[in-house]
């Protein structure tokens, strides 16, 4: 290796580092989603504090541990991601509504 080639080497390492930090993380989703709820079974935005208040009613937060950490979250919430649901559907209650983010 020439001694001239060392500075070329450097930089393109150091592109490459800082190409694999400014990634975001993957969200993973499973293959076999269902089909969303329509319309009239949505709680709007603007009733969800109401909708929660409610003992019969629980969160379920499926998003990446990285997305909460990134935006943050409720607190009380049950969080279980989307590409893990299937095998973890035990330990939600089944006795209350679950709401999900």
């Amino acid at each position: 290796m020439v001694k001239r080639d060392l500075p070329m080497i450097v930089a393109g390492v150091s592109l490459f580092a800082a190409s694999l930090m400014a990634q975001e993380p993957t969200i993973r989703r499973p293959e076999n989603l269902p089909e969303p709820v329509s319309q009239d079974q949505r709680v709007q935005a603007s009733e969800i504090d109401n909708t929660l208040a409610d003992a019969n009613v629980v969160l379920l937060d499926v998003r990446e541990a990285w997305e909460l950490e990134k935006y943050g979250t409720r607190e009380g919430y049950i969080h279980i991601p989307l590409f893990e649901l299937e095998d973890r559907l035990d330990e939600l209650p089944k006795d209350k509504m679950i709401l999900t983010a």
